[in-house]
């Protein structure tokens, strides 16, 4: 289970606060409309057992007062209960403790004041109702109904040994129990049922939405595909259908290849990401910790790229400590310095520079900063940097980016228990920062 959904499972509420909110938010309507139903139930029973006790005996003004009363007071209450608004849902719990006491007093000071010996086992029968429906149509948390329910049981021992007693009612007591008992694991495993709901609930519509945002992917992946991919291809089938056929000289055959080399590098590098994040999306990574050298692991990619910044005249600068190290899975980690290296030749204007840089800011962490001259982005741009989207920015040379290559840069340094971020602004340059455990 979630840590978002773990609770205290004696008296049953959340323990991340905002999904208690949350769950009570859930379930204010209904504990509202509970509430109502007892006290329009416990009014309409007052005022039938006022006549009822006109009929069946001579009239009772003790009685008559205590029901009607009673009655008037569960009439104000229940109207106090149409000012509650869902953002306020403690009040309704509240209410509901308020009333079971006030009912409960009631028929222990009707009790008290009544001498009819036929009411010995009154108080205890009443109170055997009241902690039923406290435990189970009242809508009541079982937090509240244990105090509620508890505070009626003793309160009865305390008053029939103590107060008033009597040897009919004090045999009542096993019998109260037995109610008190069953009551309490009615409202545990009713409320229990509902947080089982909640999360349940909640669970599927995380999944639902899971699901949604991997259909946008698949939709914006296939349209990367069929544009991104497909275009160079179709270009190098031409010229080589053309070349074929006698259309195309071959120096003009050797003009185009080169042209069309800088559209396959890219479409050979998006083709390796799609099949990183398709590895990825399937959960088949598996993260191997290893040290890596810093230094070598940025010549390496200076060699790897060196046509691109040859062909370009971008100055590659690498100011690292031949003592630096880093401890990370190197598939993911290589993929994620390709990336940003890249993305940085992609949007760097002829002439430009790229430079790389880092600094020990711990013995546990070290900060990696690739920066380059290129052409920038605005806020708005930054703000969806790590998300699939065709809305993307134009290199320097007309590339188009994707955004697969920095979607994985995300994913794949906090896979490494990293952090990356970025800055950026029109004409500035890109900076991008990136920390990652050092070794």
């Amino acid at each position: 289970m979630s840590k978002l959904y773990q609770y205290n499972p004696f008296l049953l509420w959340f323990k991340n606060t905002e999904t208690e909110r949350k769950f009570n938010l859930s379930s204010f309507k209904d504990d509202l409309y509970a509430l109502r139903f007892v006290i329009i139930l416990g009014t309409a029973l007052s005022i039938i057992f006022i006549f009822v006790d006109v009929i069946r005996y001579k009239p009772d003004i003790v009685s008559i007062g205590f029901r009607g009363g009673m009655a008037l007071v569960l009439l104000i209450l229940g109207g106090l209960t149409f000012l509650f608004k869902q953002e306020k849902y403690k009040l309704t719990q509240y209410m509901g403790i308020l009333i079971a006491l006030f009912i409960s007093s009631i028929f222990f000071l009707h009790y008290h004041f009544n001498d009819d010996p036929a009411f010995d086992i009154f108080l205890s029968n009443i109170l055997m109702v009241l902690i039923f429906i406290t435990s189970t149509i009242m809508g009541m948390r079982f937090r509240f109904a244990l105090l509620v329910n508890s505070i009626n049981f003793i309160g009865y021992i305390l008053y029939i040994e103590n107060i008033n007693y009597s040897a009919i009612a004090e045999r009542q007591i096993s019998q109260l129990f037995v109610i008190y008992m069953v009551g309490i694991l009615a409202s545990y495993l009713l409320d229990r049922q509902k947080m089982t709901s909640f999360i349940n609930k909640n669970e599927l519509d995380l999944e639902v939405k899971k699901v949604d945002e991997l259909n946008k992917v698949k939709n914006k992946l296939f349209s990367i595909i069929s544009h991104d991919l497909r275009g160079p291809i179709v270009s190098l089938k031409g010229i080589l259908s053309l070349y074929k056929k006698g259309g195309i000289s071959e120096e003009e055959f050797k003009q185009l290849t080169n042209n069309l080399e800088g559209d396959l590098n890219s479409s050979s590098n998006l083709l390796d990401n799609l099949l990183a994040w398709s590895k990825s999306q399937l959960q088949g990574l598996e993260i191997k910790k290893t040290t890596i050298k810093l230094n070598d692991e940025f010549q390496n990619l200076r060699n790897l790229f060196s046509s691109q910044l040859k062909s370009k005249g971008i100055s590659f600068e690498i100011n690292i400590a031949d003592d630096q190290n880093i401890f990370v899975d190197k598939e993911t980690i290589q993929i994620v310095f390709r990336n940003i290296i890249s993305n940085a030749i992609k949007f760097t204007p002829h002439g430009g520079n790229i430079s790389i840089s880092s600094e020990q800011q711990n013995n546990r962490i070290i900060k990696l900063i690739i920066a380059d001259s290129g052409v920038g982005m605005p806020p708005e741009k930054l703000k969806q940097l790590f998300q699939i989207s065709r809305d993307s920015l134009i290199g320097s040379s007309s590339a188009n980016g994707a955004g697969i290559g920095l979607l994985l840069v995300k994913e794949f340094v906090e896979l490494n228990q990293g952090d990356v971020s970025v800055e950026s602004s029109i004409g500035n340059g890109t900076s991008f920062k990136v920390l990652l455990p050092a070794k």
